[in-house]
């Protein structure tokens, strides 16, 4: 695995209740989880412990970069993000916001992601 990150990519927010960790898919930047507060001794502790609670129940390891994706970006059959391992067929859905998209479209026409896919060759 070549860059295996303890996280998904994440944002500190800090109110009065405590510290909350919002964490990102790595490829699609899309907001996955927004921790409840969480204390501890060090700001490393308490990253880990809003992860582990929290965030990594929304993500999936691809065992080829090491990038943290959410489902939607994660190719499954392979085990791998779909950077590393695209779909084989075109997605029927955006893979940031849900949108259903016509086969032809590169763009969702919603929010303005590319769609990740590759041509199937016979």
């Amino acid at each position: 695995m070549a860059n295996r990150n303890k996280t998904a990519a994440y944002r500190i927010i800090t109110d009065a209740g405590g510290t909350r960790y919002r964490f990102f898919c790595d490829l699609s930047g899309a907001a996955m989880c927004t921790t409840e507060p969480v204390r501890a001794e060090t700001q490393e502790e308490e990253r880990m412990l809003a992860w582990e609670r929290e965030g990594r129940l929304q993500f999936n390891l691809c065992h080829s970069c090491g990038k943290w994706v959410c489902e939607a970006m994660y190719n499954a059959d392979e085990g791998h993000c779909v950077e590393c391992t695209p779909w084989e067929e075109r997605p029927n859905y955006c893979s940031v916001c849900g949108e259903r998209v016509p086969a032809d479209d590169v763009f969702c026409r919603r929010c303005g992601a590319k769609l990740q896919y590759r041509e199937v060759t016979a």
